[in-house]
């Protein structure tokens, strides 16, 4: 699923290179900060003595963060797809509720992040990118991944249409900072602290979807 950012021999080396450098990018850009994280911090982590193996692969540090962004937001857009293809074939759009479509654009990445620790350091990264701090690399994602997500957000919109348009957008940008903010405190507790989780996995996505369906649906009083 991984969308080659550069160039790349056929080696089995020169692709456990080029794999260590998306891992160790990952996870410090997302621990780190992506700003605070330097190409020779990558590196370092990643056991790399080349110097130059981030621009051999990826020319640069942003290359290196595209990659990253293509190697989960495919297959990441990918599964919404099938589930939300499956969910109209089944039910029909007219007859999904407000909280099946929440479930179709939420669950695909709460589940990888709850099962698979990489997913936990993209989440990271991921909140960072979606952030106004992130603006500077919104560029890289912005209308690349998203086909499925702004077809289930309009469906979305039907269930919500008596509510103003600007306060719709401002909901539907909570709703995705609070799912993406959910799943980061979930990583943290999960990966740095000594606190076990108060929800099992099974009520805490629970919980999410229907805390993201209650963001967009409460009604409007302005």
């Amino acid at each position: 699923m991984t969308k080659p950012a550069a160039k790349t021999s056929g080696t089995g080396k020169s692709k456990r290179t080029r794999e260590a450098l998306l891992l160790a990018g990952e996870e410090l850009m997302g621990w780190k900060g992506i700003e605070a994280t330097s190409v020779r911090d990558i590196n370092q982590k990643a056991k790399q003595k080349n110097t130059s193996a981030i621009g051999y692969y990826f020319k640069n540090k942003e290359g290196l963060l595209q990659a990253i962004l293509d190697r989960r937001m495919v297959p990441l857009d990918d599964e919404r797809r099938a589930r939300w293809d499956e969910i109209k074939s089944a039910n029909g759009v007219k007859n999904l509720t407000l909280q099946d479509l929440v479930d179709v654009q939420v669950l695909p990445l709460a589940e990888a992040v709850l099962s698979e620790p990489a997913w936990r350091n993209y989440v990271l990264l991921l909140a960072q990118l979606v952030s106004a701090h992130g603006a500077p690399y919104q560029h890289l994602w912005r209308d690349r991944y998203d086909k499925t997500s702004g077809n289930i957000i309009a469906a979305m919109r039907d269930h919500m249409a008596a509510t103003d348009d600007d306060v719709w957008r401002q909901r539907v940008s909570d709703m995705i900072t609070f799912s993406i903010g959910s799943l980061c405190e979930r990583t943290y507790v999960l990966g740095r602290s000594e606190k076990a989780p108060r929800l099992s996995d099974e009520r805490y996505l629970s919980n999410l979807v229907q805390t993201a369906t209650a963001i967009l649906s409460v009604p409007s009083q302005l």
